[in-house]
Formats: C-alpha cells, structure tokens, sequence
C-alpha cells in the first residue's frame, strides 16, 4: 500500500537491526540502552528507565506512583500484564470528602471536594505501587540484578539532574501547590521560586539533587522491594500520614501486591493486540473492524468521521461500564465482544454524526446478570489532561516491553515523605467521592484502567510496541497509531504523528493543522468542533512513542511525538 498523501513526518524514523528504546527523556533511554548494552534483556531495560524517569520527569512519575507493563518473552511466546495501579487505603470511605456543587473539568466529571483534599496533600495518596510492579517484573523476567539495573537512577539523584525547559514549566505551574509542603519545596523550588532551566553559559541551568532519594534507592536496590513497604521507609511513610491526616499505614503498604496475570490478546484485522488492562481501546477498535477504513483516506472527512464516532462510543461506555478491572461489576466481556461492537457500529450514520451518544448495554453480551445498577456518573465526556511517562522496548532476543508510569496530576499530592525522598501519587482523585456508583471510594479500591500499554502481533509475532502519557484519554489516542500502522500501512513515525483528534465534553477536539476543507466537512456532518494548536510541550492529544518490527526482515523503527522532549535510539 503506497503511503497516504499529505502530512509528511517531522522527525527522522530510527532503524536499528538489534534493540531500540523509545522513551520520554533522554535520559531514559540512555540507562536503558547501557543496560542491554551489558547485557540485560527488554525488562532490565524497562525498568532502569523507568526509574531513572522519576529523576528526569519528577512532575510525571516516581517510586510514590504507579504504572502498568505490557511484556512479551520470546522464549515463552508467552504475553504478561504487570499490573500495579494504587489502591485506596483500606480507612478510605465514600463519604471521606466534603463535596462540593461544581463538577472537576476532567474527563470523569466528578464533583469537586473541599480544599482540593482529592487532588492534593495527604488524603490524596493511595497505596504507591510502583516499586512492587517494577521490582515483580525484574524478578520474573529480568537477567541483570536489581543493584545493577537501579544504578544510573541512584548516580542521577546524587548527582544531580539539570532543569530543562520541560522540568521548569511543570515547577512553575506546580509552584503554588508545592510551596504548601516543605520537603517538596525544598528539592524543586530555591528561596520561594521556582528552579530555572539555562539560557546562556552566564547562566546555567540549576539542579534538581536528590540525596534522600538516593539513599531510598539504594536500599530498594539492596534490599528489594520489602525495604519500601515493610522496613524504615514504610515506617516513615505511614508515619508522616500519621502526623498530618493521612489514610494510609504501615499495613497498607504490606498488604499490598501487583496484579501479575498472562495476557489474553484481543483481535483487529488479524492482528492480535494486548492493552495491559484498558478496554477502552478494544471496543473502539473493535468497532472500528465493522467499517472498511484502509478504502478510505485517512486525510479525509468520513474516515475521521467514523473514528470519532467510534471512540465517542467506547468513551461513553467506559464511564458509564468501566470500574476497577480486579471486581466483577464491569462487564468485561460485553465490552470486548465483537458482536456488541458491532451493535454499536450500526448506529453510526456514515453521514451525519450522532447528535448524542448514550451508554450502550454490554450487559447482553455478557452471560451474567448484572451484579448491581449504577447510575450514570456523568452525562457527557469531560476534558483535561493526566500525566504520566512511558517507555518502549524491544531487545536482540525478540522480548519486547510497554511501560507507562505515572504520579497522577503534575508532582501528584504535593507530599514527599521526610528523610525518603518519596513524592507521593494523588490518585484519590480517580475515584467517585459521591457514594453509591460503580467507582466510589471504597477501602481496597482501585481506578479505571485508562491508559493503555499496547503491543502489538503478526502471525504470532512481535509487530508494535505503543505507549503514551499526557492524556487522560490515552487509550484513545493510541486509536490513531494502531490504526494507521494496521489499515493504512504507514512506518511507526507518520503513524504517531498523523494529525488527531478525540471527542471531549460535547466537542471534537482536532489538530488545527487537518485541512480546512476537512474541517468544514466534518462541521457539516454535525461535529461540533474545536481546533487546537499544537505546540512543542503545549499539545491536546497525548504523546506518545512505539517500535515497530518489520515483518519481512525483522528490522526494528522507532519513532516518537515530535511535540514533546522524548528520544529513541536503537544499535
């Protein structure tokens, strides 16, 4: 299939013939290449660089947040899903927040609490769980020893990560919030004001040092992961809660485990696929499968037109279907299911966009009664933006990795636990503070899987790996690669940066760079539409990097948003 005219690509596709690390910072993808450079596989890899992010990307992630890892080992052949989302504390109560008569802007739509207490200080922080995931992962799948893998995160934090452009705008929007908590401010902020990025060589960056960190990581390194949730650094951190509020305690963080179970691949156009959890993507895909998009142009009107109409269904559904994927009230295989995908699919009008889309009931295609009734959360799909990092892998053995990590909201609750150098997640914010619908607080609970962690298979094969951050309508966004590397052919790095767009809060966001005779014809259809500009480190649309294999000779591309301070670099 000759490639689609119009947009060309602003960053040069990176080939490479044995491994590639595509990542958020330079500097993750630096430690993670050294590793499998010394001989550690694609998890090794992973899990260097993503500890070595909460360094380089502090407001987006670190040892107090969580993430989720999508690994295929070829020796197995064999697809595993690290799971290690937060989860509440088990004092947490639905009524544990005074709300108040305003609905949040993001896309959950729920009401806003007294004092921001969901979003910020200690009532915001769930269980951190991102050491359990990663340290799992390692001792299941990796070959170097933790010590080693750990090593270039612990050299950062002792010496010291320059402020960058990226770093210093997320302090300064940050800076008002930050200066509440003293520890925090004290490692991001000098005299009151926020570290600056350089400007000359008169001028140099400052330096974002983290000794307390450092030591943390060293005894996670030494130690393992009982070091963070048994030993002195889950004392200080339950201890700090203690003293100021907080829920969570010492027997939260010991109870705690990933969820670490094999992956059952979806399918689209006979290529199989894993989301690391989310389902979002799947029913839009699957969707997707019922119209015959590689006829169409992808430049065009009525393809865009039924991609929007297709995530409009699947995002409508996950608020309305979509809990914590550890229970049973969600209807896991209706949402999956092909045939009430393709229920959805016929209600969409080739030319004429739905005035307003409901929930669907995939509770038909499920072969259970419901165990509950919910009302629905919201009436419409909100907007806003979470933020996470990401890293993608792929080694000379054929193992291959997708990792997103995440704090929550930019440097999360605000909280660093003294004497640890642990941020701590806000991920309360996740959950339902009105009692009685299907996400409500609840000890134990955990959040919607809305990020997605894709790899992707041909014909039994490794042929994509996808990851992105930055939007709460991640999965969403992993839409538009997938679907341009599957039905239009394209290479990993015009398949990320095609232009995009998704449906938020009753209008269709889009890159304002799509045509203008597109744009119009898409008003005409009824889309209510809003075209955004896309700047570097200013976008609408998530960010996302990915690896793709070519199936006839095994050569490995990666590519990344060109938007963003990401890297890639393969040998």
């Amino acid at each position: 299939m000759p490639p689609p005219k119009g947009q060309v690509t602003t960053r040069d596709e990176i080939t490479a013939e044995n491994a590639i690390v595509a990542a958020g910072h330079r500097l993750e993808v630096e430690a993670a290449i050294g590793i499998l450079q010394r001989g550690g596989n694609a998890v090794d890899a992973a899990v260097a660089g993503a500890f070595v992010a909460e360094l380089a990307e502090p407001a987006m992630c670190g040892i107090g947040g969580h993430g989720v890892m999508s690994v295929y080992m070829a020796d197995t052949r064999e697809t595993t899903i690290v799971d290690f989302y937060d989860v509440a504390p088990a004092k947490a109560t639905p009524d544990m927040y005074e709300r108040l008569d305003k609905r949040n802007s993001d896309v959950l739509g729920y009401p806003q609490v007294k004092g921001d207490a969901q979003s910020v200080g200690y009532k915001s922080v769930m269980v951190p769980s991102q050491v359990a995931g990663l340290c799992a992962a390692h001792e299941r799948f990796g070959t170097l020893p933790l010590t080693e893998v750990i090593a270039p995160a612990i050299t950062l934090a002792k010496e010291g990560v320059p402020v960058d452009s990226t770093m210093m705008n997320y302090i300064t929007g940050s800076a008002a919030l930050i200066r509440r908590f003293p520890e925090t401010s004290a490692v991001f902020l000098k005299d009151g004001l926020p570290l600056l990025a350089g400007t000359t060589s008169r001028h140099p960056a400052d330096t974002v040092v983290r000794e307390d960190l450092a030591q943390t990581l060293r005894k996670i390194a030494s130690e393992g992961p009982a070091s963070f949730y048994e030993g002195e650094i889950a004392m200080a951190i339950a201890t700090d809660m203690a003293a100021n509020g907080g829920l969570l305690t010492l027997t939260d963080l010991s109870n705690y485990e990933p969820y670490i179970y094999p992956a059952k691949p979806y399918t689209y156009r006979g290529y199989e696929y894993v989301t690391g959890g989310n389902v979002t993507l799947v029913e839009a895909l699957n969707i997707l499968e019922c119209f015959d998009l590689s006829s169409m142009d992808p430049d065009g009107a009525l393809c865009r037109h039924v991609m929007i109409e297709a995530m409009r269904r699947a995002w409508t559904d996950t608020l309305m279907h979509v809990g914590d994927p550890r229970g049973d009230q969600s209807p896991w295989k209706g949402l999956t299911s092909k045939e009430y995908a393709k229920k959805r699919a016929a209600e969409i009008d080739l030319a004429q966009a739905s005035p307003v889309v409901k929930p669907g009931d995939p509770w038909e295609f499920e072969e259970r009664p419901p165990p509950g009734t919910f009302p629905q959360p919201t009436e419409d799909v909100g907007q806003g933006n979470g933020h996470t990092t990401k890293i993608a892998t792929v080694d000379g053995h054929g193992n291959i990795v997708s990792l997103i990590t995440s704090l929550g909201y930019p440097f999360a609750s605000k909280v660093t636990v003294p004497g640890t150098g642990v941020l701590l997640n806000n991920s309360m914010h996740r959950l339902d503070p009105r009692p009685g619908y299907l996400n409500s607080i609840a000890p134990g609970k955990g959040m919607q899987r809305l990020t997605a962690a894709v790899l992707v298979f041909k014909d039994g094969r490794p042929f994509a790996a996808l990851c992105g951050s930055l939007s709460i309508a991640i999965s969403g966004m992993a839409l538009h690669p997938i679907v341009n590397l599957i039905d239009f052919g394209m290479g990993i790095q015009r398949a990320i940066e095609f232009y995009r767009f998704h449906p938020t809060n009753g209008r269709i966001w889009l890159d304002d760079r799509i045509a203008d005779t597109v744009q119009r014809d898409l008003a005409a259809m009824g889309h209510h539409l809003l075209p955004l500009k896309e700047r570097f480190g200013e976008t609408h649309f998530g960010n996302h990097v990915g690896i793709r294999i070519e199936p006839a000779t095994g050569k490995i591309q990666g590519g990344s948003d060109p938007f963003h301070a990401n890297a890639v670099h393969g040998y």
